[in-house]
């Protein structure tokens, strides 16, 4: 062994001939073979510095142990630490494409679950044209909305999932073409030519169309699309969340049901037919008529044949086809009354005024709020439903609300007159808030019917009463359902109602009056006219105390309801005198109508009738 390598291997012994390492400064690791000791004092650096360095030899010599064997130091057995792979072995665009992949299969997994509602959405939308340009620098976000769904239309025409819709304008346009003389066309030319330089905007003169000019007139005007949801269960499913208890049935109870009716003239393909009974008629004479026009199955109070009939697979017999009626067609809508706030207002007179007042105050505390009552039906806003001669009956009620619900509305007002009331119609109407008006000596019948409005009111947290406490049948009504509900009174005479005027005035086009609440004195200018109407505004007012709405939300949706059509409406056409038009339907109504134009401190009343009950009056 050469000199150098000897006198270094000698001064190296002495320390690794140490005594053996307490367990302190030992690590034992057991495997299934053999213990091995690492040794951590070993890491530490040499203490000696030779008379040379070598960069080969002096590991190796800190590495041999005193058996004279080789063993390398941890920290060169141990792997080189790998930084943390968050990515999981993708890289960053792998990550994105497969982010972008999975949201095309939810878009179109949601698409295929949906496909009948994106249909519905945009059937009456025109087809886009064959040349269109998708250069929008001019033009706004909705314009290219508006094209991007025409095209997706175009689409859809083309897959045969919907017909085509042209626009109209260009079949108008045809049309009249067509009818113009050879004469007339060049008449025609010659106008577009010169409405093309005018256009153009091309410094000659012409003038360019600015994209920020507003058409102030249809502003605020316009209306969302209001789409129709689609139901279906089986009619087995149907019977099973109804609750309602067959006498017997027969047939295939696994029919899907698409919709429900008792009136044979409007069913359609996949309807549940319900033979209700009448006073002046009985449904089960009209099966046959329910079944050409597409019914599949049939509920009744008695035994029918359906084997001769074309399309109705099944038959439930139960005892009172008109008592299960409400739940039957809760059920296949889904309950929406229990998703929404329902007010309900009952009496004789002001129900209709009260409704309208009521949704115009939800609407200035930013709630999309809907209304059903005798006049209109709106599912939203300005968004009517075209009823046409439809009566609020047990199905139309649930199915309105359905559509509400669809179409996002929050809240609902609805006239809950005693008739309805009384047939059950409104049995499985969910309703949140109770309001009594009036009572009639003419109808002093239809106490008990009304009263059922209020007994539903038993959750405190929930329902409250609303009370015209100067009427003598008020004690009757507050009395029902729970004594725990909160009431709130109003009243014109009596000054112990919460919601009372302090003064009013009255005049041919406004009624101002100062209202008193139990948080605040409210000053309210209205174009409704009488002293009818001051109490159909201090049962809105008294509402929205009930509700704790913000005292300048009352005043103003108040204040927005103008005039109701046929409620003493004021019709103002530049004339020398005033023409009232009200529904004045008895004796009674037509009495009270010409007291509050008398009120109004007219010269003269001319009085006439017209068709349908209606009163008009000339106020001079």
């Amino acid at each position: 062994m050469p000199l150098p390598l000897m006198a270094l291997s000698f001064l190296r012994v002495p320390r690794l001939l140490s005594p053996t390492p307490t367990p302190a400064t030992a690590t034992v690791t057991a495997t299934t073979t053999s213990t091995v000791v690492k040794f951590q004092h070993f890491r530490k650096p040499c203490n000696f510095t030779p008379f040379f360095r070598s960069s080969i030899l002096c590991p190796l010599v800190r590495a041999i142990g005193r058996d004279g064997r080789f063993y390398p130091t941890p920290a060169d057995d141990d792997p080189p630490e790998a930084a943390e792979d968050s990515s999981h072995g993708f890289s960053t665009f792998q990550q994105i494409h497969h982010q972008a992949e999975r949201a095309r299969e939810i878009e179109e997994e949601d698409y295929k679950n949906n496909q009948a509602t994106y249909l519905a959405a945009i059937a009456d939308v025109e087809d886009a044209p064959d040349n269109v340009d998708f250069d929008t620098s001019g033009d706004d976000l909705f314009g290219d909305i508006d094209k991007a769904i025409a095209l997706k239309r175009k689409e859809f025409v083309s897959q045969g999932l919907l017909e085509p819709n042209p626009p109209k304008q260009d079949q108008l346009a045809a049309a009249a073409v067509d009818e113009l003389q050879s004469e007339e066309l060049g008449d025609l030319e010659e106008i577009e030519r010169l409405q093309g330089l005018t256009g153009n905007g091309n410094g000659n003169g012409g003038l360019s169309e600015s994209p920020f000019e507003l058409d102030f007139d249809s502003y605020g005007k316009s209306k969302v699309r209001i789409v129709d949801g689609k139901f279906k269960m089986s009619l087995a499913e149907l019977l099973d969340e109804s609750k309602v208890v067959p006498v017997s049935v027969s047939g295939d109870l696994e029919v899907e049901i698409t919709g429900i009716q008792h009136d044979s003239r409007i069913v359609n393909s996949g309807d549940l037919f319900v033979c209700c009974a009448g006073r002046k008629t009985d449904g089960h004479l009209f099966l046959s008529e329910a079944d050409k026009r597409g019914a599949v199955a049939v509920v009744a109070s008695k035994e029918v044949d359906i084997e001769d009939t074309l399309g109705c697979k099944a038959l439930v017999i139960v005892e009172d086809t008109n008592a299960v009626l409400p739940a039957l067609a809760a059920s296949f809508y889904k309950h929406p009354s229990t998703k929404m706030a329902v007010i309900g207002i009952t009496g004789t007179y002001g129900k209709t005024t009260t409704t309208c007042l009521i949704k115009s105050l939800y609407e200035s505390m930013g709630m999309r709020t809907g209304m059903l009552n005798s006049v209109a039906s709106f599912v939203h806003g300005d968004n009517k439903l075209e009823l046409g001669s439809a009566a609020l009956d047990a199905v139309l009620v649930q199915n309105l609300m359905a559509k509400m619900i669809h179409n996002g509305t929050e809240a609902v007002v609805m006239e809950a007159g005693p008739h309805g009331l009384g047939k059950g119609k409104y049995d499985e109407v969910d309703f949140d808030i109770a309001v009594f008006t009036n009572l009639s000596r003419e109808k002093d019948g239809d106490r008990d019917a009304q009263a059922k409005l209020f007994s539903r009111m038993v959750d405190p947290e929930r329902h409250r009463k609303v009370v015209n406490i100067d009427d003598p049948n008020a004690p009757f009504f507050m009395s029902q359902g729970s004594q725990e509900v909160p009431v709130v009174t109003f009243a014109m005479e009596n000054k112990d109602a919460d919601v009372h005027p302090l003064k009013f005035e009255l005049s041919l086009f406004e009624t101002q009056v100062l209202v008193n609440t139990p948080t605040g004195i409210l000053e309210i200018s209205s174009g409704l006219l009488g002293k009818h109407n001051i109490y159909n505004i201090l049962a809105a007012v008294a509402v929205g105390i009930a509700v704790g709405a913000p005292l300048e939300d009352i005043v103003r949706g108040i204040e927005e309801v103008d005039a109701v059509p046929g409620r003493c409406q004021l019709i103002d056409e530049e004339q020398a005198f005033g023409v009232i038009v009200d529904h004045a339907s008895t004796p009674d109504a037509l009495s009270r109508l010409l007291d509050s134009v008398r009120e109004l401190g007219p010269r003269r009343i001319i009085t006439g009738m017209f068709v349908l009950c209606y009163c008009f009056a000339y106020c001079c």
